[in-house]
This record gives C-alpha cells, structure tokens and sequence, in this order.
C-alpha cells in the first residue's frame, strides 16, 4: 500500500476524471504518476525538465517514493513567485510528490479554444484510447490493495505450500494464450497418464542422447509430467504468473520466452547433469522463466505463502522479488546437492532466461521514456 514519505502513514486512493491520485489524510500531500501530471495541464517543457534533471542530472534524494521506497529526486522548477520550488519525482515508478499547494505551482498550458463538436465515430475511439491510458497510469501509480487473505478458495494452494498473488497489476486484456498452453499441458497428461511411464522414457529429454527423435524430446519434454501434483504445480504456478507476463509483454512474445526459457533450462540440465541417463520431463524451466520475469517487472506485488507449524495456521505475505530470491536460494541448494529426481540446473536456466529478458525490456522501455520525455 503506498505510504506518505512525510507521515508514513497509507496514502488514500482517490479516482479524478484525470485519473489515479494518492493523498495522505495527515500532510495533505499527494502522490501523482506522470501521466495524470500531463493530463492535468502540465506543460510539455516542465516535465521534460523535471525528467533530465531527475534521471541525469545531480539532483539530491531525500524522500522514499509513496509506491517503491527508492529515493526520489528532488528536482527545483520556477514556482509562482521568485523563489523555486522543489518537487520530488521517482524514475522508477514515473510518478512525482507534491506537498501541499506545490501541485499548484505546476505550469499549465493555456486552456484550448472552443472547437466544434467531434463525429461520435472519433470519439468513441478517443474515448476508448483515454480509457487505456487510464488503466496505464493507475499500473505505474499503484496497485489494487483490496485483495484479502481470508478467501476460502486461497486456503487450498495454502495447504499445498503453492504460493497466492495478490497486488499485481489488473491485467488488460484476457490471457489466452496462458490458458492455451495449462489446457494444452492437461491435456496431454490425460492422454499418457495410462502409460505414463513409458511415454517418458520414450519422449523425456536424456542428458546422455539429445539427439533421440531427431532432436524432438527438447520439445516434447515440456509437455509431459511425471504424476498429478507434478501436473498441479506447474499449471498452477503458470496461471498465476503467465496473465501478467502475458498482459505485459505480448501473446506472442510470452511464448517465446516460455519456449526459450525451457530450452534454456533443459541445456544447462544436459551440460552439467549429475545423472546424464535419468529422463527429465515438465514445463518447470519455462515457467521458472516466466517467474523470473514476473518478479524483475512486478517486484512489488505481493506474494503470499501459508506457513504452517502443527495446527497454526499464518499467512506470510512478501514482495515478488523477495519471494523470486526465496525461490533462487531453493534451487541453488537443490543443484548442490545433485542425484535428485528435480532438475534444478534447468530450474536455474530458465529463471536466469525470465530475469534477462525482463531486464532488456525494462531498458529498452526506459529508453523510450527518456527519449519521450526529452523530446
């Protein structure tokens, strides 16, 4: 939830027609992202200053953001009179503090002259652009706080030890190709679990013979599991964490890195496999990969886990990129000890895949931005 970088106490959430505002009920601050700034009337130049001086330039940090806790910029613009003003601007988050009267101080652009009517077919589609842009701006300025831990259907996975998301950014669109590939994956555990064990020697990927089946077993290791709960896990973890991947980087771009990651995963398995003849079968390493990339782009959702000791039951909720450490140190320790039926080297592959690519995109987004807000 964010929080007051003044007070420290929650910041309230408030929808305007110009979207998302955070104000604190103490201090009277508030917490804007950049794009209600520019909505609000803020001049083109103002916030191409207020991004180079806070990206490039010297300025001091002093206050932590409302959203992350970095340290934001302090960065002086013209205020009303002829002393500066200071505002404090988050790169990460692309959104700005204002103390009370400060957001006053922003130069505005001159209302625009009356102009006729638009045709309804123009606005209907402005309408619906404004409509994303809003959905933007409240996934940079903050997350959804009115999830609860006391669902009855979060209680299952609890009990299984499978973790529970809450926080994450709603996603835009509905995620098909995420619910393609877990019907895909049930589906073919249905058709082979009466011989199941045959189907995975003959089609699980062999350290010590990649090449059997021309080669496919890369493939077709993906798709099969060795039981139930193997199937459960898996499909489990992918729904949780593929929408938002799915949402954030593209249908088609999500199964790539899933396919990539995978791949991955089963070449770092056959390059360093303590037991090169054992079949290795699941989409672990893809998922890990989309895990990976979930946490770097959302590291500030949170996950909760159930912690149990005999019948004491509590919820422990963490950021995702605590809960992606958490899980690094499992599979780090699980590779050190080598000759166990789970493949943590591909474990490994595919979460070092998902963290890579997440950050080349956060680059290359940051360098759109830069050069967006500089222009």
């Amino acid at each position: 939830m964010p929080t007051c970088p003044r007070c420290c106490v929650p910041l309230v959430k408030r929808k305007t027609p110009n979207g998302i505002v955070y104000g604190c009920p103490k201090c009277k601050g508030k917490a804007v992202a950049l794009p209600v700034v520019r909505r609000l009337g803020a001049t083109p130049e103002f916030l191409a200053h207020v991004w180079r001086e806070g990206r490039f330039g010297k300025a001091p940090r002093i206050l932590a953001c409302a959203h992350c806790g970095r340290k934001m910029a302090r960065v002086e613009v013209d205020g009303p009179g002829e002393k500066p003003v200071a505002l404090d601007l988050c790169t990460r988050c692309r959104s700005m503090w204002f103390d009370p009267r400060e957001l006053a101080s922003v130069p505005r652009r001159p209302p625009p002259e009356e102009e006729k009517p638009l045709p309804t077919d123009v606005r209907e589609r402005l309408a619906v652009l404004q409509m994303k842009e809003r959905q933007a701006a409240e996934r940079m300025s903050g997350v959804d706080t009115t999830w609860r831990a006391d669902r009855p259907w979060q209680w299952l996975p609890g009990i299984l030890g499978l973790p529970v998301e809450t926080d994450a950014p709603a996603c835009t669109r509905r995620p098909y190709v995420t619910w393609t590939v877990a019907g895909l994956l049930v589906a073919v555990f249905l058709a082979t679990v009466g011989n199941l064990e045959d189907v995975v020697k003959a089609w699980g990927f062999v350290a010590a013979d990649p090449n059997r089946h021309a080669g496919a077993t890369l493939f077709t290791s993906m798709l099969l599991h060795a039981g139930v709960f193997h199937l459960v896990a898996n499909t489990y973890f992918f729904l949780v964490f593929g929408d938002n991947v799915e949402d954030h980087l593209g249908r088609w771009f999500m199964l790539v890195l899933l396919v990539g990651a995978h791949l991955a995963g089963v070449l770092l398995h056959a390059a360093l496999a303590p037991d090169p003849a054992i079949p290795v079968v699941g989409a672990s390493a893809g998922i890990f990969g989309i895990m990976g990339y979930y946490a770097v782009t959302f590291p500030w959702a949170r996950i909760g886990i159930l912690f149990r000791l005999g019948f004491i039951f509590r919820w422990i909720y963490m950021p995702a990129f605590v809960f992606l450490l958490f899980y690094l140190v499992i599979q780090v320790l699980g590779s050190l000890r080598g000759g166990t039926s789970v493949s943590y080297l591909g474990h490994l592959g595919g979460l070092a895949t998902g963290i890579a690519v997440a950050l080349v995109v956060r680059f290359l987004g940051n360098r759109r931005a830069d050069e967006a807000m500089t222009r």
